[in-house]
């Protein structure tokens, strides 16, 4: 296999986590609060679990959203510098 296949592969991987790992993790602790807080009250509308997290979701896009891209880019700049070597 060819190491520059690889090291795209692993790149890409990497990138994935560092982009989905974020948003995951924010909307898992979303949904934690608002199970106490359900479980507190008695209110077991399932709306109301999704209205947070979908708000919580767009709020981190917002925040991070220049972020990404940047790591977006990186890696299509590296896919970019490895395509002769991927030709050959």
């Amino acid at each position: 296999m060819n190491a520059h296949l690889l090291d795209l592969y692993l790149l890409a991987l990497e990138t994935a986590a560092l982009l989905a790992f974020p948003v995951v993790a924010l909307v898992g602790a979303v949904g934690v609060v608002v199970g106490v807080l359900q479980a507190m009250t008695g209110i077991s509308d399932q709306n109301l679990s999704f209205g947070p997290k979908i708000a919580a979701v767009a709020a981190a896009c917002a925040w991070g959203g220049s972020m990404a891209f940047s790591v977006m880019e990186t890696l299509l700049q590296s896919v970019m510098h490895s395509l002769p070597q991927l030709a050959l």
